[in-house]
Parts: C-alpha cells; structure tokens; sequence
C-alpha cells in the first residue's frame, strides 16, 4: 500500500465527523435566527443548505467517480481463460 492510500484511509475517518459537526453547527444557527422571525430563518436555511449541502454534492461526486473508475478498469481487464483480440495467442 503507497504512502498516498494510507494517508486517505487515515484521514478517512474525520470526514463523516466534520460533516456532523457542519450539520450541527448548521441547526443551531438555523435555530437562533428563528427567534428573530421567519425571515432570517429562511435566509439561514438557504445559506446552511449551501454550506452543507455543497461538501455532500462534492463527497457524492467522488464516490460516484471512483465507482465509475472501478467499473471502468475492471470491463478492460479480461477475465481469466478469455484470449486477447490480436495478442498473437
């Protein structure tokens, strides 16, 4: 295993963990600008959507890619017992 793969399965843990402490920071900031009206809590809700929903679409594209990059190197690699087209076998 290289030095790049341990270092992101050793940072890997802190991702869920900074996404829970976005989220509550996120609703307690929804919650003190619902004691000033509903119009600084919509604001406050559109910003915190953004602010925590932006890391989640980043996250979820990630994983989408690195998914499609695994499926996509394992329809090139043949499967044992099948011959190569043109590979002088």
């Amino acid at each position: 295993m290289s030095t790049e793969q341990r270092t992101r399965l050793a940072l890997l843990p802190l991702l869920p963990i900074a996404l829970i402490v976005l989220a509550t920071l996120g609703f307690f900031a929804i919650y003190e600008s619902v004691a000033h009206g509903a119009g600084p809590a919509w604001l406050m809700i559109a910003v915190v959507a953004f602010l925590v929903g932006m890391p989640l679409l980043v996250l979820g594209l990630a994983v989408a890619g690195a998914v499609q990059r695994h499926d996509l190197v394992r329809s090139f690699i043949p499967y044992s017992g099948e011959k190569i087209p043109r590979a002088g076998q």
